[in-house]
């Protein structure tokens, strides 16, 4: 992957080596968009925003620069194992937040768990029951993939590496002109749907609760309202930290502190390089920061622990997060992502039907 259309990478020189400005900077940019992206996810109950970002001359380099980033982490990664990977994490999901006893389709049944809310920090943040095991489910989940990552790595390998990591790369044109019409068809769907399943029933609460003053105070937003907000985070993301939005990396980092003395080091080589660094902390600072955007957005409306959650052993198995291919990868139209994606969906929507057969 030369190709300089296909990567279009951008070094990284001695300007961008962490200096105690640009760390403490990053930190504080990651708190506030955690900040941020807690109190919206927990309300809810771009694509767009990266396409302008290509276009703008003043902000394009930092644009590439961020998507560099993002390609790096996946150049041996291969459609095997994307499929394998969104199959299982898809199920995990379903498991985590399915619906029993209840006359929900297996569809409805699966994003159920999305909404109520879909994101572990917003679990946490919100006061779900049993979240917390949800939280260790993903840390162990990531402990044993960074043990037996070399393992994984031989079996899912592709033979030869993809020739185009992005969907746009395929047609051979620039990136806007594929992502500004992508968003608008998927936000014409996204509309479509929420025509037939308006989010107002979808949301248990009272009407005397749900018509509140102040859209600070509301219980739940208008869920194009939250993914305008969490989308618009790319900007500051970008530009300031020279990365995508994500945050599965932190779970990396956090483990990876298992490993400090020299003895245990070998046991997982794949984690040690998310010990130290701005690159990997600030993904934890927009973590603890989105735990308490969820825990403030929670409070100020009345409803924190009021979604009862699932039993112990379904949290802790089901524990996962989506963000960084769910946002950062399908905004960049990044193939492998799509297909997480996709493979997700399939993986979810399945286990839902066998849950919902089981039960």
């Amino acid at each position: 992957m030369t190709s300089r259309r296909n990567l279009q990478e951008v070094p990284m020189g001695d300007d961008n080596r962490p200096t105690p400005t640009r760390t403490v900077t990053s930190l504080a940019v990651s708190a506030a968009c955690g900040l941020v992206f807690g109190f919206a996810i927990e309300k809810g109950k771009g694509m767009f925003v990266l396409a302008v970002m290509s276009m703008l001359p003043f902000t394009r380099r930092q644009y590439l620069g961020a998507k560099s980033v993002f390609v790096r982490g996946l150049r041996e990664k291969g459609f095997l194992t994307t499929l394998s990977g969104g199959a299982l994490l898809g199920s995990g999901m379903a498991i985590a937040g399915s619906v029993q006893g209840t006359d929900l389709s297996p569809i409805l049944a699966f994003f159920s768990f999305l909404q109520c809310p879909g994101v572990i920090l917003a679990q946490l943040g919100s006061g779900t029951q049993n979240s917390m095991y949800t939280l260790l489910g993903a840390l162990f989940g990531t402990l044993l993939y960074g043990i037996l990552e070399p393992v994984v790595t031989d079996l899912t390998k592709p033979a030869q590496t993809i020739r185009f990591q992005f969907l746009y790369n395929v047609y051979g044109s620039p990136f806007f002109v594929m992502a500004l019409p992508s968003a608008a068809v998927l936000s014409l769907v996204v509309f479509t749907l929420e025509l037939a399943y308006p989010w107002e029933e979808e949301i248990n609460i009272t009407d005397s609760v749900y018509q509140s003053s102040s859209w600070i105070t509301s219980p739940a937003w208008p869920p194009f309202v939250s993914g305008i907000a969490v989308g618009s985070l790319q900007i500051p993301v970008v530009l300031v930290i020279g990365d995508t939005l994500g945050a599965s990396s932190s779970f990396c980092t956090i483990t990876s502190q298992f490993f400090l003395h020299k003895s245990s080091k070998r046991l997982s080589p794949y984690l040690l390089k998310f010990q130290s660094g701005i690159d990997n902390w600030w993904q934890v600072a927009f973590v603890l920061s989105s735990i308490f955007g969820a825990f403030l957005s929670s409070i100020l409306s009345g409803t924190y622990g009021s979604v009862a959650g699932v039993s112990i052993v379904q949290s802790f198995v089901g524990g996962a997060l989506i963000l960084g291919h769910g946002l950062s990868g399908i905004g960049l139209l990044n193939l492998l992502s799509i297909s997480t994606m996709a493979a997700m969906f399939v993986g979810g929507v399945l286990t839902a039907m066998i849950l919902q057969w089981i039960s």
